[in-house]
């Protein structure tokens, strides 16, 4: 199959959270496999492309538009299309938002007339960076009118809309609506983008793609709920045929702790010796005081969703019982100011780093005991994953992808983490102080690091279920896959 891939995140290049990973690892294995797969992303705020992205091998503008393109070629059967010009590349920040994290105030506009553009792009057979895809799968909301746009041009291109994260909608005013020269029959609550009187970029994709997946079968079924619908409930319900839950995998090369150049030294699961002295380095290099306790870590967004604020709720009480806790990761400036309180009131015993570093993710994976994930809710999650690749078990919320990816060790025999629920302080506290009862056992938890390392959490194993719908969709339209 031939297949383009629409994103806004890709790593190690443009990294916001894990579609970023996701959109890396997933066209790396299935190009691996024989597909040619092309990965087309605006860049904001660099060159385009990223110059450590290697050497350039085309350009052009795309058609009419002030957007201009250079290409990457990855492997042989992958290839980057980095976007840039007018809206993109000549301002500072991110994706979604500025080097002060403001988000873009015309962000719609802009990934909106970006699906225009493509689309029509598509039109031909062949345009400026070769033939015309089989199928275009595209995810979360700045991609969503792109499944609209090939719908009304009528293109005969099946699409595929991954929702990453259901709370990012891309919502707009009416008055942003006319600028991006939509139709009016698209501006109605049944079968249109309207959303309670705003536009909605990821109702155009939930309503005009083809199929949808979510990355956990787990919350695949949850965002049929109101409780986590976020008002789309009823669109995913009237879709809910089209949509399938496929985990997200992870890059076994790069998360894996035989090999990993980032560490200090290196293990694996038949010898963990590598891990305690990885554990006392990552102690030295944060100043951290020597305790009786576990070593904990959080690393992401800090963030209600991440559950950040349950976190700093409960630190004085691990640290009382003697944990050590590290946190990595950028959020809002109420909830870094938080954590740096919590980190200045117990030095020694929390270290925050507000900052996003792959080199520390991959050193504290490799040096805590434990991890902390008590996420209101989570499509699918990768740090639990990593952490057990790295034995370093997860304590989570049991909620979609965690709930997937992590059994409690004191519940089933094969089980490799800590879950806890309902979603209460009171519940989070005492699975904690489960974990810790098992981590002073040392005989029980060596068995479990060596259960939980010995998981494959890989792409390969993954990747056949998307296989699966590109096949099913070129089939249904008369195409044989190539």
């Amino acid at each position: 199959m031939r297949m383009a891939f629409v994103t806004t995140e890709l790593a190690p290049w443009i990294k916001v959270g894990g579609l970023a990973d996701v959109s890396t690892s997933l066209a790396n294995t299935l190009s691996a496999l024989g597909h040619t797969v092309q990965v087309l992303i605006p860049v904001t705020g660099v060159d385009c492309p990223p110059r450590s992205a290697g050497a350039v091998e085309r350009k052009g503008s795309i058609g009419q538009s002030s957007l201009i393109w250079r290409s990457t070629r990855i492997s042989n059967n992958f290839e980057v299309i980095w976007i840039g010009g007018a809206g993109f590349s000549d301002r500072d920040g991110g994706p979604y938002a500025n080097s002060f994290g403001e988000e873009w105030p015309d962000g719609v506009l802009r990934y909106g007339h970006l699906c225009e553009i493509l689309a029509r792009a598509w039109i031909p057979q062949k345009n400026e960076w070769g033939p015309r895809p089989d199928l275009i799968h595209v995810h979360d909301w700045p991609t969503g009118l792109l499944p609209l746009w090939i719908h009304k041009l009528g293109i005969p291109i099946p699409t595929v809309l991954t929702i990453h994260n259901l709370a990012y909608q891309g919502l707009f005013p009416h008055e942003i609506f006319e600028r991006l020269d939509l139709a009016p029959e698209f501006w109605r609550a049944e079968g249109g983008i309207e959303f309670y009187g705003s536009g909605s970029c990821l109702k155009a994709g939930l309503i005009f793609a083809n199929r949808l997946t979510t990355v956990s079968p787990s919350y695949a079924r949850e965002i049929l709920t109101p409780a986590f619908g976020n008002g789309l409930e009823g669109v995913l319900r009237g879709r809910a045929r089209d949509l399938t839950g496929i985990l997200n995998g992870i890059d076994s090369d790069c998360w894996n702790p035989a090999t990993d150049p980032l560490l200090p030294v290196r293990y694996d699961a038949s010898d963990l010796t590598g891990k305690r002295y990885c554990r006392e380095a990552l102690i030295g290099q944060l100043d951290l005081s020597e305790s009786s306790g576990p070593l904990a870590a959080f690393i992401g967004r800090l963030t209600e969703q991440k559950g950040i604020d349950r976190l700093v709720e409960i630190a004085p009480r691990l640290v009382s019982r003697g944990w050590r806790l590290v946190v990595l990761g950028r959020g809002t400036s109420d909830a870094e100011q938080r954590v740096a309180d919590l980190s200045r009131h117990h030095p020694g015993a929390i270290r925050v780093l507000t900052e996003q570093s792959e080199s520390w993710a991959h050193r504290i994976e490799a040096g805590a005991d434990l991890f902390l994930m008590p996420s209101r809710f989570e499509p699918c999650g990768l740090s639990q994953q990593y952490s057990q690749r790295y034995g370093t078990l997860p304590i989570v919320h049991a909620v979609g992808g965690l709930r997937d990816t992590v059994q409690d060790a004191d519940q089933d025999p094969c089980g490799t983490g800590f879950r806890f629920g309902p979603d209460t302080l009171e519940s989070f506290f005492s699975t904690c102080v489960r974990a810790e009862q098992a981590w002073r056992t040392p005989e029980r938890w060596i068995a479990l690091q060596r259960r939980a390392m010995s998981i494959d959490f890989s792409w390969q194993r993954r990747v056949r279920a998307y296989i699966q719908i590109y096949e099913d969709l070129l089939s249904k339209r008369g195409q044989s896959p190539s």
